[in-house]
């Protein structure tokens, strides 16, 4: 058995993520022993910030991580994640995004540093990603809920068509333990399409681990399966 990875930031040096090329081929490396077979390569857009030419540029180092990842046997499939910001409307008018693998799927993500916001701001950007002919998947939910899990509002996100993404670092603690409890939560309650390593680093916290998260949370997972 092997796993997808939709979330990955192995793409070196065009975002937060891999810092080097070196660093990138450890972390392939560390995937590939992970059974990691595919990874889509997910760098951050930021509407307002990144033009045409970064868009560009960034399906380049995309392909130069496709070259790599031949190495490893490992297929690395075209992404984004998009921040759904102020400026996104921009982003959706001029196409200033990456959709997973030229499909209608389209990782986004929210400021994790402070709770979600409120449902016009948020439900609206979703909506308008939709309106594009999109369906968001929603990256790392248990990282927005400050002040504790909203189940409602989780399931709205779901009922409206979104894709609920967790990350395997929440469930072992490295986004400190509301994001711990939240991701569990979660996952008790069905509310999981998707578990993704949002990979950063070929070592420490951020690093590939869906092997070791599979087996911890094996049961979880064949539950939610028969569910999905």
């Amino acid at each position: 058995m092997s796993f997808i990875d939709i979330h990955g930031h192995y793409a070196w040096n065009i975002d937060d993520g891999m810092p080097s090329y070196e660093d990138a081929r450890k972390a392939l490396e560390l995937a590939r022993e992970n059974r990691i077979s595919a990874i889509v390569a997910t760098p951050h857009v930021t509407p307002g910030v990144h033009t045409k030419d970064d868009i560009h540029d960034f399906i380049q180092r995309i392909d130069d991580l496709r070259m790599l990842a031949t190495e490893y046997n490992i297929d690395i499939l075209d992404g984004c994640e998009l921040f759904l910001n102020h400026d996104y409307q921009k982003a959706l008018d001029q196409n200033l995004f990456i959709p997973i693998e030229n499909t209608q799927y389209v990782l986004v993500e929210f400021d994790v540093r402070k709770e979600i916001g409120n449902e016009q701001e948020i439900e609206e950007r979703l909506y308008d990603v939709q309106f594009k002919g999109y369906t968001p998947i929603i990256a790392h939910v248990e990282r927005y809920f400050k002040n504790g899990l909203d189940i409602e509002r989780v399931n709205g996100f779901i009922e409206s068509g979104c894709i609920i993404q967790v990350n395997t670092s929440s469930f072992l603690g490295y986004h400190g333990k509301q994001a711990k409890k939240i991701a569990f939560q979660l996952l008790d309650e069905g509310l999981i399409h998707v578990i993704a390593t949002d990979t950063h680093r070929a070592t420490g916290s951020r690093k590939p681990c869906l092997n070791k998260i599979f087996y911890l949370l094996e049961k979880n997972i064949i539950i939610m399966l028969f569910i999905l």
